[in-house]
């Protein structure tokens, strides 16, 4: 696991994209929030649509951040054992 701290790009886009993902949940709650408040129920259905993908989204990729974890790890104790 020596190496893992300088090629562990996989697990660090996988930690931003939930954490990004996190992001825009918020942004389209707000925005929702907004549009109901504006009277513009429209603009709100279709962000309470889209903010149903980013919840989906993320989901998702908190059920694989585990398995993309391991995989990383173990891929890269075999490098180094093959290294040695």
């Amino acid at each position: 696991m020596g190496g893992m701290m300088a090629e562990d790009e996989v697990v660090k886009g996988g930690i931003a994209s939930y954490a990004f993902e996190h992001f825009e949940i918020a942004s389209y709650k707000a925005l929702i929030k907004t549009a109901e408040m504006a009277s513009k129920p429209e603009i709100a259905q279709i962000c309470k649509e889209i903010l149903q993908e980013e919840i989906a989204m993320a989901d998702w990729l908190s059920q694989h951040l585990d398995d993309t974890t391991h995989e990383f790890l173990v891929r890269d104790d075999e490098d180094l054992r093959a290294k040695t």
